[in-house]
């Protein structure tokens, strides 16, 4: 079993080295997250694929971390929808996670229709959130990844 995780572990490795500049691996990082915790399931793997491929971002690292953050997106479903509603000063239903959820799995057209006021505050209540996040987050993941870099740098210096 360890030794699937190492292999795991130096599979990612490998694709975070692919030759990208630490912005652009912050900027795959944080477009990833972002589209990942929008409040509609299933969508982020077409999503990602159609903004990585014109800006020429790494799709790989974008689908892996999708895949490690999109239990995050079932935790803030709610409060999302909770705060879109509190910007429209209404209710919305009160459905439970496990109701929306149990929705998408039988018919994602009837659930968008039926659920689509929820689904309009829930891109609100994402959208005063997980945009400033984002740019918060892009700014320190590309400062932490630069100061590795130049750490990875000076120890090849010092290594020759």
């Amino acid at each position: 079993m360890k030794s699937k995780l190492v292999k795991i572990w130096e599979k990612f490795k490998a694709l975070l080295k692919q030759g990208l500049t630490p912005k652009q691996l912050a900027i795959s990082i944080v477009v990833s997250t972002l589209v990942t915790i929008f409040p509609m399931f299933g969508i982020s793997t077409i999503v990602l694929t159609a903004i990585a491929l014109p800006l020429r971002l790494n799709l790989p690292i974008m689908i892996a971390i999708s895949y490690i953050v999109s239990p995050v997106q079932y935790l803030v479903l709610i409060p999302f929808i909770n705060l879109g509603a509190s910007v429209f000063n209404t209710e919305h239903s009160l459905l439970t996670f496990e109701a929306i959820k149990a929705s998408y799995d039988s018919d994602f057209w009837i659930t968008a229709k039926a659920l689509s006021f929820e689904l309009l505050c829930g891109t609100v209540g994402w959208a005063l959130t997980a945009i400033p996040l984002g740019v918060v987050l892009y700014f320190l993941l590309k400062e932490v990844l630069t100061y590795f870099e130049k750490l990875k740098t000076k120890n090849i210096e010092h290594s020759t």
